[in-house]
């Protein structure tokens, strides 16, 4: 048996704009109700079937895979407001006080941020637990 080998060049890590959850979305929730008088998912609620199968009879009406063939599909909700998710803020103030207001810079010389650049990444994780 061969083995092929490769090389990870770089990972990127970002949070998508509302657009682009829109736009990945395949289903927009409107109502918290989950199925109908006779037992059928609502379209726009919780358990649309275009979010994925949910159940051994029923078809994904997105990719039309069954139950263990469809892997499930993203749907969004809107807001009324934005909404700031809890474990987010203690990154986002470190990110804060340590950038210029003005320009973006890194408040650090060249030699602090590669020196205490791993402490500053262990503080960040941490700081997310």
């Amino acid at each position: 048996m061969e083995y092929i080998r490769k090389q990870v060049g770089a990972i990127t890590f970002s949070l998508l704009s509302p657009e682009q959850i829109k736009k990945l979305g395949v289903a927009k929730i409107v109502t918290p109700e989950l199925y109908d008088m006779d037992g059928y998912p609502v379209d726009g609620g919780l358990m649309d079937l275009r979010l994925g199968a949910i159940d051994p009879g029923v078809r994904c009406r997105t990719c039309g895979g069954r139950l263990k063939e469809c892997l499930g599909h993203f749907g969004f909700i809107e807001l009324a407001r934005p909404l700031m998710h809890v474990k987010y803020v203690p990154l986002i103030e470190m990110l804060l006080r340590t950038t210029c207001q003005n320009c973006g810079r890194i408040l650090a010389s060249e030699e602090d941020i590669r020196k205490k650049g791993i402490n500053l990444i262990k503080k960040a994780r941490d700081a997310k637990r």
